[in-house]
């Protein structure tokens, strides 16, 4: 196991100390401080240059406890997330990766007519339109409603939500279980990180598969990848934590 000398994350003041989001631990370690910065997608308008920007506090701290390095909350995902600039489909070797991924779950887990894959934080239909193509039953959820409108303009039915175990209960109410759940790129900007998984278990049929695909801390810590530390990145997973959680 790659471990780190604890030297290398500085001490909180306990006053200012938060919660884990996962565990519940003392947040007592500061993994990096990057200072003051705005939400990193929400764009300025003409009208907007002549008022203030809102900064918030940017810092990734350690849970001793059960290892995951977390962000402060200090905005809600509706506000980040309810209107989105960020398109999958504008990155042309995203939506290639989307194809292989597709005909490999296909064939891997033998999806067929009688199936459903779910994709949580489904953005505009850039994976699902793959399945839909096989003539697989699909489902998206995906918070942001202009980016969800793409997809359904597409024909990818899409369900304009917040994913958690009260959205899986509905689905599961409506006869809706997944013999496939995917989740890329979305673990990470989940702050109630317990209820989305819990919402995975709940949707997902008996003998049915969930894959999540998110950055690895040890990645960002060994090649100081400190772009990728903004706000929408509520947490950060090593291995050894994500398995926890799960």
């Amino acid at each position: 196991m790659h471990t780190l000398p604890a030297e290398t994350f500085i001490p909180v003041a306990r006053a200012e100390a938060g919660r884990c989001r996962f565990c519940g631990g003392a947040l007592d370690r500061v993994v990096v401080d990057l200072g003051a910065s705005p939400l990193a997608n929400a764009y300025l308008r003409p009208a907007d240059l002549a008022r203030p920007e809102v900064f918030y506090p940017l810092r990734a701290l350690l849970c001793e406890r059960c290892f995951l390095v977390q962000l402060e909350a200090f905005e809600t995902p509706e506000r980040i997330f309810g209107d989105y600039a960020y398109h999958t489909s504008y990155s042309g070797e995203m939506v290639r990766n989307a194809e292989a991924f597709a005909r490999e779950a296909i064939r891997r887990y033998d999806l067929g007519r009688e199936s459903l894959v779910l994709e949580l934080a489904s953005n505009d239909g850039y994976l699902l339109r793959h399945f839909v193509l096989a003539g697989i039953p699909v489902l998206g959820v995906e918070p942001a409603a202009n980016v969800a409108k793409t997809a359904i303009e597409q024909g990818i039915p899409t369900r304009v939500r917040f994913f958690g175990e009260a959205l899986a209960e509905e689905l599961v109410g409506e006869g809706v279980r997944a013999d496939l759940v995917v989740a890329n790129n979305v673990l990470a900007h989940v702050p109630e990180l317990n209820d989305f998984i819990r919402g995975i278990k709940v949707v997902l049929e008996p003998g049915g598969v969930a894959t999540l695909e998110f950055p690895h801390l040890l990645r960002l810590l060994e090649d100081t990848l400190f772009d990728t530390i903004y706000h929408e990145h509520f947490s950060y997973f090593s291995l050894v934590t994500v398995e926890r959680i799960f």
